[in-house]
């Protein structure tokens, strides 16, 4: 409901306004006289001003002078109510920064009209400083990831070369293929963080399209799951694969699917401590395995760590990073779950997460078909 504050010292015309403004939905807030308009702009801050020109002590123009001065009601949209259409009276107005004017008499039509129209520009307004709010914080967290990946891009770059440098001196076979495999992981660990800024930028363009093929879950999954076998046995972690036996082929898009369950078990690794467990497990939300039937595939990967509630709705944000949540102090772009978020929505399903009793779950449901 829309708040108007009308300021006139004449308790008819004032009531009149009342009745009227009322029964068209408004809140009506009404004011005396200019003095007590000022304060009851301040503390109720409405939507549109009404006010008098001609008052006592403090007219119409000190109310608009006050006010405009005051960047918390500068803004709000002013109509001056006037006994006379002095040309000079509506220059002054307009450069005091008056939006409109009736004349008195006017019609209820006349009234309900002005009210509408600078309505609808100050809602134009408004959006548009939220557009320009919104593009400001974006441009604020680009600028924040610049920084952030040069720096986490850094981090993967010193340990190859220092790697490299091992393998050159290390004459022990079996310890050149321990430092080749951590190598290989943190070159994979780079990848990860290039292709996620490029993905992002694809999504936020959308000229990914859709590319459905058929996937045979187990092998599928294996494939998945077998690139971070090193880095969950480095770092001592418990991981449980739970596949129901004889799942059917889906339909699906390979690399839109693969990314999402790649970037829910990297998070589960990289959140989850050391001894702690990493679940994930595969469904199908009915019966059906007939060809061609259709059902919803449910992946969830869950890891023995929690997010504090305060954090959780924000996870799926852009540049979004858990603090202090880290514990391998690995960083990230914090693009990683909006990513997720995204594809999973140009899937048309579902993700979820709860955080609860030392564990944090992702649910992500996507609709498919079974393949023959």
């Amino acid at each position: 409901m829309k708040k108007i504050l009308v300021i006139e010292d004449e308790p008819a015309v004032r009531n009149n306004l009342r009745l009227l403004l009322k029964a068209e939905g408004f809140e009506f807030i009404g004011a005396e006289n200019g003095d007590v308009g000022v304060k009851f702009a301040t503390v109720h801050k409405p939507d549109l001003i009404i006010c008098d020109i001609m008052m006592p002590d403090f007219d119409g123009y000190a109310v608009l002078n006050t006010l405009r001065q005051d960047k918390t009601t500068a803004m709000i949209p002013f109509i001056f109510l006037t006994a006379k259409a002095d040309r000079a009276d509506l220059r002054q107005g307009m450069q005091l920064g008056a939006d409109d004017y009736l004349t008195k008499p006017f019609t209820r039509a006349e009234l309900l009209e002005a009210i509408a129209i600078r309505l609808k520009k100050q809602e134009a307004v408004t959006n548009l400083q939220n557009k320009i709010q919104e593009l400001q914080e974006l441009n604020v967290k680009k600028d924040d990831l610049l920084a952030t990946v040069s720096h986490e891009l850094r981090a993967p770059l010193a340990n190859m070369k220092m790697m490299i440098q091992m393998l050159e001196v290390i004459p022990n076979e079996e310890r050149k293929q321990h430092y080749r495999k951590l190598l290989e992981a943190e070159c994979v660990r780079e990848m990860d963080m290039v292709n996620n800024i490029l993905d992002w930028q694809r999504l936020e363009s959308e000229i990914q399209e859709i590319s459905l093929e058929t996937l045979i879950l187990q092998y599928w999954l294996s494939n998945i799951i077998e690139r971070f076998q090193i880095r969950i046995e480095q770092r001592q972690q418990i991981l449980k694969v739970n596949l129901p036996p004889h799942l059917p082929p889906i339909t699906s898009d390979r690399a839109c699917l693969e990314q999402i369950l790649r970037e829910l078990v990297n998070n589960a690794c990289k959140y989850t401590p050391k001894y702690g467990e990493i679940s994930i497990s595969v469904e199908l939300n009915d019966s059906a395995r007939e060809s061609n039937s259709t059902t919803t595939v449910i992946f969830k990967i869950a890891n023995q760590a929690e997010i504090a509630a305060a954090y959780l709705p924000k996870v799926f944000d852009k540049f979004y990073r858990v603090p202090d949540a880290d514990f391998w102090k690995q960083g990230g772009s914090g693009l990683g779950l909006a990513l997720v978020h995204q594809l999973v929505e140009k899937l048309e399903g579902i993700i979820q997460v709860k955080s609860s009793d030392g564990w944090t779950t992702f649910t992500v449901q996507i609709p498919t078909t079974i393949s023959p």
